[in-house]
């Protein structure tokens, strides 16, 4: 008999691992926020504000390695945060609060707030363009393509001169191929916010 007529079948669920990356990249994409959220803030109110995420996130962090009942109840809670590689070490959200606030605490307000919007737009842009168009398990050719242009976008629409907007992209992309687990969230802020004093934007 001819399936001609029936209704389609209903596409596959989406896997645990798809959902749990989209939803990294959501939250990450997210965070890019507080850097106008701080420089809304008065600059005393937005160092305690950053810091006390950070330093938030580390005691969870502590907690989380060293307490099984904080593991199991930090795990229910924000399970959809964690791969595999993180049961161990520090994890990517902790990193990039640490990130953000090491750069709210090294440069100026506007170059930090920038540097927050770069570090969390470039890195979900290169991880869905280079999970889409890369080739291999490693970071590709067309992720950092995708950091650069993420990053020069956002700076260039903070009101950067295009020149200084291409400089921070590229460099975001670069710190962005960092070898080590989590590094990049840290040192995509850094880099960044390092490029924009340097170069007196």
């Amino acid at each position: 008999m001819s399936g001609a007529g029936r209704p389609a079948p209903p596409p596959p669920p989406p896997s645990a691992v798809a959902v749990r990356e989209d939803w990294r990249r959501a939250l990450h994409a997210a965070s890019a926020a507080l850097g106008p959220a701080a420089l809304a803030l008065p600059e005393h109110t937005a160092t305690l504000a950053l810091g006390g995420i950070a330093f938030l996130a580390a005691a969870l962090e502590v907690l989380r390695h060293r307490a099984a009942p904080a593991r199991r109840l930090i795990d229910t809670v924000a399970h959809t945060l964690f791969r595999p590689t993180e049961q161990r070490g520090l994890s990517g959200p902790t990193a990039l609060a640490w990130g953000y606030f090491a750069a709210w605490a090294i440069f100026g307000p506007r170059h930090a707030a920038a540097a927050i919007v770069v570090g969390g737009l470039a890195d979900p842009a290169a991880a869905l363009i280079g999970r889409r168009y890369g080739r291999g398990p490693g970071k590709s050719l067309a992720g950092s393509a995708a950091c650069a242009g993420a990053g020069a976008a956002a700076l260039a629409a903070w009101g950067f001169a295009l020149p200084i907007a291409v400089a921070g992209g590229l460099v975001a992309a670069v710190a962005e191929r960092a070898p080590w687990r989590g590094a990049d969230n840290i040192l995509v802020p850094l880099a960044v916010g390092g490029t924009l004093a340097l170069l007196g934007a």
